[in-house]
């Protein structure tokens, strides 16, 4: 919100309704409370009514997970809306009246940024409704022309989520999915369908276009024309509602305007970019792992293993201790296992959770900071191996200090970075002691990723995590999808992947990745070879790209399984070093305009159906189209409108069905652009060994040219610019830091201040 400080003396009695503030015109309506948003002449949001509401709701929690009954709310609508002040391009605020005259709560619009406006809607002190202070505010919007609604965070089953209603509140999001959003009976087990770790309250209807964010830490209850087809609710479980319409040229600048407004993206090291493996089960196993990787010549940057402070094999897979100390008999000499990775060119990453077991000494030191019952008590709950935990009051600056000192140790052996899981576990009931559990609940996650980035953020470090919010981006520099099934389950396996990499672009998640081969294997079979190969190849063409053993590690594939599977993740991880180049041009363009790396094609390509998630786009030049069907040996593409190539041979591509075997992808270059590639794959992505590094391979690219014209900028400032029309097909070599070369009647111009040697590969 503009600070009042910043406010000037304004114009008192005025009696015009209308107001420019910044790229919108707002119009109040008096009669009706209503006003309506307008952008370069195009309305883009009818605010037909703002109801103040008292509701109540019985919460249940069991392992991060909540069951909401009993809900119930009483609304006040406004009837009316008085103007009370008015001044082009500051402010326009109004007092809201219900229908006999009664003054409810004030209404605030102001320029919050660049293509940003902001409206706060803030109940009068001792505004009551039904004897009940107001703990809901509800904004009634209308369907105008547009009918999609994307964004909401990382959900799994569609991104197009017009005609559905359902919840925003950090969840886990279920082992397993029912396709609505009612609890089954076994509702701390299976997920309903938006039941997630990462929602945002961000809503983007891009064919206006236009994005709603409602900043809140509380729940968010969307209704999104399903109850009634001319009209949509966001309604917010807070005592003020503090709405930001989000404008843009497309819906695509749209998305990017609302990224850089929430703060924008952290870019990971470069090391991020490359493959990561992880290791468990002690120190023999991490350096079979890691020698393994070496002579079979994958290049691997990161390795990472969780279990450094000890697990416990059970009936539900290879579960982690609940201490925060290094387990001595897993990895005796942890600091010498750290040498001995740096030595074959691997960062060691680890794990960690807010969690805290009863029987550690961990508690012994953090009881006093953990979430508290009613009584004082540390809340604790029986965990998966049926050990009493609990969970840091990260509200507490106290907990989260806590936290750092415990990580700093794991720095000091030599670890450079971890994954921060979970963040959903906050019981409704709990005690915290700075903050209400249920009013700020959704803000856990982003108390949990500022724990970590306050500790990383100044070093060389890689973490990542998988709850968040909105904002989360601006803080976690690489988010997961969470633990899928070891399965082509459709409502919780690999084809889940894809939506949930483009919905979590949408609200700004640029580094995604996910569990190559899932984690779950509850109520489905561990992985299988054929699961593995494609997961592989969807990771190679996914901004992170990294490997998990997954619960049951004993019965899953792994990479070095058998020698097809190693050779099939030498195969992938190198074509995903290769893309290096471009995959950090497009982390570039992430922090310096927000675009998302993972797009739906329908954001580039206009009317492109935004009811299809068998593919997405690896920034605006790749299409990449994984088989997600067990046993398929193709699958149908649907390509965006304009020329394609395939990715492998070249050749011009259409729409219709395309063999892929399992060790296959089906990938497509769009016509008018350029693809740097390194001509050579490192060894490794850490420097300060013999192995050959980035430094080593920056000296080289393959230029992929398909069709004419086309541009492209490097993270280092290296430009590409394509001219001209190829006749024919061709290559050709030349040494240059800037300059041009010319192929069959195409020229791309380079503009750096890096000789390398570029090899330009075209195609008609």
């Amino acid at each position: 919100m503009l600070p009042l400080q910043f406010i000037p003396a304004l114009l008192l009695g005025c009696t015009r309704n209308s107001v420019s503030l910044g790229a919108f015109a707002v119009d109040a309506s008096p009669a009706t409370g209503g006003l309506t948003v307008s952008r370069d002449g195009v309305e883009l949001l009818d605010l037909r009514q703002i109801a103040l509401g008292a509701g109540s709701a019985d919460i249940s929690f069991s392992v991060g997970s909540y069951k909401f009954d009993n809900v119930q709310a009483t609304w006040d609508p406004a009837a009316g809306l008085k103007i009370q002040q008015r001044q082009d391009e500051i402010l326009l605020l109004a007092e809201l009246r219900d229908d006999s005259g009664r003054a409810l709560a004030s209404l605030r619009a102001w320029p919050a940024g660049e293509d940003l406006l902001g409206l706060r809607i803030e109940p009068y002190a001792g505004t009551l409704v039904d004897g009940q202070a107001v703990n809901r505010i509800r904004a009634r919007i209308g369907c105008t022309e547009g009918g999609a609604f994307l964004g909401t965070g990382g959900q799994e089953l569609d991104v197009d989520h017009q005609g559905e209603a359902y919840s925003l509140w950090v969840s886990e999001p279920g082992i397993g999915k029912v396709d609505t959003d009612v609890p089954p009976d076994d509702w701390f087990i299976t997920g309903t369908r938006h039941a997630t770790s990462f929602p945002q309250p961000f809503l983007l209807r891009p064919d206006l276009p236009v994005g709603l964010v409602a900043a809140t830490y509380g729940r968010v209850d969307l209704d999104l024309c399903a109850t009634d087809p001319d009209v949509y609710d966001i309604a917010v479980w807070d005592s003020t509602m503090d709405l930001y319409i989000v404008g843009g040229d497309t819906a695509l600048s749209v998305v990017e305007h609302q990224a850089m407004a929430a703060g924008g993206v952290v870019v990971p090291p470069d090391a991020a970019f490359g493959p990561w493996n992880d290791a468990v089960e002690g120190v023999d196993r991490v350096m079979e792992v890691a020698n393994t990787l070496r002579k079979a010549g994958a290049p691997t940057a990161l390795l990472w293993t969780e279990d450094w402070k000890g697990a416990e094999k059970t009936a539900f897979g290879y579960q982690l201790s609940l201490g925060w100390t290094l387990d001595k008999n897993l990895y005796p000499d942890a600091e010498g296992i750290a040498k001995d990775l740096a030595a074959l060119g691997f960062q060691w990453l680890a794990y960690f959770s807010p969690f805290v077991g009863e029987d550690t000494t961990a508690y012994d030191e953090a009881q006093d900071l953990l979430i508290k019952t009613a009584d004082g008590d540390p809340y604790l709950w029986p965990s998966a191996t049926l050990q009493n935990t609990g969970a840091l009051d990260l509200s507490d600056p106290a907990a989260q200090e806590w936290a750092q000192d415990r990580m700093t140790d794991l720095l000091d052996i030599g670890f450079a970075g971890w994954m921060a899981d979970y963040g959903e576990w906050v019981p409704p009931d709990g005690v915290l002691a700075n903050a209400d559990p249920i009013d700020n609940h959704n803000a856990y996650p982003l108390w949990w990723q500022a724990t970590n980035r306050d500790l990383l953020s100044d070093l060389d470090a890689t973490w990542f995590s998988r709850s968040g919010w909105i904002s989360s981006p601006a803080m976690s520099p690489v988010t997961w999808g969470g633990d899928q099934r070891t399965s082509f389950d459709a409502d919780d396996g690999f084809p889940t992947v894809i939506p949930l990499g483009i919905g979590l672009g949408i609200g700004g998640v640029s580094f995604f990745g996910s569990d190559i081969g899932g984690y779950s294997s509850i109520g489905n079979d561990p992985s299988t070879k054929e699961l593995w190969f494609r997961w592989a190849w969807l990771g190679a063409f996914s901004p992170i790209m990294r490997t998990h053993h997954g619960a049951l590690a004993d019965q899953n594939v792994q990479f070095d399984t058998d020698k097809d599977t190693l050779a099939h993740w030498v195969t992938t991880s190198t074509e995903h070093s290769l893309l290096f180049p471009y995959l950090r041009g497009l982390a570039a363009l992430s922090e310096s305009q927000g675009r998302p790396m993972v797009l739906h094609p329908g954001l580039v390509y206009p009317g492109y159906d935004w009811a299809r998630i068998d593919a997405w786009l690896l920034g605006s030049a790749l299409f990449v189209a994984p088989v997600t069907e067990e046993g398929a040996t193709g699958r149908d593409i649907e390509l965006p409108p304009g020329d394609w190539y395939d990715w492998w041979t070249g050749q011009p591509a259409t729409s219709g069905w395309t063999d892929a075997d399992i060790d296959q992808i089906s990938v497509f270059a769009a016509s008018g652009t350029i693809v740097p590639l390194f001509a050579q794959a490192p060894e490794t992505f850490v420097s300060g060994t013999d192995l050959r590094d980035l430094t080593d391979v920056d000296g080289a690219r393959l230029l992929r040219v398909f069709g004419s014209d086309g541009s492209f900028t490097e993270a280092d400032g290296t430009t590409y610019q394509v001219s001209g029309t190829a006749t024919t097909s061709g290559s050709e070599t030349d040494t240059l830091a800037s300059g041009s070369i010319s192929v069959s009647g195409l020229t791309v111009t380079i503009t750096g201040d890096v000789t390398r040697s570029y090899t330009v590969q075209v195609w008609p």
